[in-house]
C-alpha cells in the first residue's frame, strides 16, 4: 500500500462522513413535561425553497400525526416533497407546545421547512416543551425512525431514547523523560548497526 492510496482512502472516508450530515431529534419524558431537542444541519444544497411563510401556525411548537415543530415560531422557506420517506403516524393527538427556544424547524409529511434564508449544512439547535403531559399521552411510540432529503442528509427522530453519552477514552499510556531517552538512544543504536551492515 503506497502513500496514494492511503490519501485516497482518507478522501474517501472524509467525503462519506460530510454526505451523512444530519439533523437529529431526541423526544423524551423530563419530569412532568416532554421536551423534544434538535440539532445538526441538513445540507439543502439540492433542493430549492418555493416560498416563505409564518412557521408553526398554533403555537409554540406541536405536535400531531403528520407533523412536527420544534423551536421559536418564525417565517421559514418551505422545501416542497424532499422527504422520504414522507412522516406519518407520529402521534394520536395534535398538541401545541408551551415554549420553545432556538431557530424553527417543521415537517410536515414530506415537506420540510427551515428557518428563512437558512444556509446550506449550518448548525441548527432548538427545543420545544410540552408541559404537564407524557409521551403515552401524546401517542408516542418509543423508537427510531428516519426521513432523508435529496442530498442524502438524514434527519433522524428518536422517541424515548435517552441521548447516549459518548464514550470516554481510555487514557494512554506515555513514557516518561527516562522512558524516551532510552527508547530514543535504542533506536539510535540499531540505526547505526544497521548502517555498518550495509556498509560491510
Amino acid at each position: 500500500m503506497n502513500l496514494r492510496s492511503v490519501g485516497v482512502g482518507l478522501g474517501f472516508l472524509v467525503a462519506a462522513s460530510v454526505a451523512q450530515a444530519a439533523y437529529t431529534i431526541n423526544i423524551n419524558q423530563s419530569g412532568a413535561n416532554v421536551v423534544i431537542t434538535g440539532s445538526g444541519s441538513v445540507d439543502t444544497s439540492s433542493m430549492t425553497a418555493l416560498t416563505t411563510i409564518g412557521l408553526c401556525a398554533i403555537g409554540d411548537g406541536l405536535i400531531s400525526s403528520s407533523a412536527l415543530c420544534i423551536g421559536t415560531e418564525t417565517t421559514a422557506d418551505q422545501f416542497d416533497n424532499v422527504l422520504t420517506p414522507s412522516l406519518s403516524g407520529l402521534s394520536t393527538s395534535t398538541v401545541a407546545g408551551a415554549s420553545s427556544s432556538g431557530p424553527g424547524v417543521y415537517i410536515v409529511g414530506a415537506d420540510l421547512y427551515l428557518p428563512e434564508n437558512y444556509v446550506s449544512a449550518s448548525p441548527i439547535s432548538n427545543s420545544t416543551t410540552f408541559t404537564g403531559t407524557t409521551l403515552a399521552a401524546l401517542g408516542l411510540t418509543v423508537g427510531t425512525r428516519s426521513l432523508f432529503v435529496p442530498s442524502g442528509d438524514e434527519i433522524i427522530i428518536n422517541i424515548g431514547l435517552a441521548p447516549v453519552a459518548p464514550p470516554t477514552p481510555a487514557s494512554i499510556p506515555t513514557l516518561s523523560d527516562y522512558g524516551l531517552l532510552g527508547m530514543t538512544s535504542i533506536m539510535a543504536m540499531l540505526g547505526i548497526a544497521a548502517v555498518r551492515l550495509k556498509r560491510s
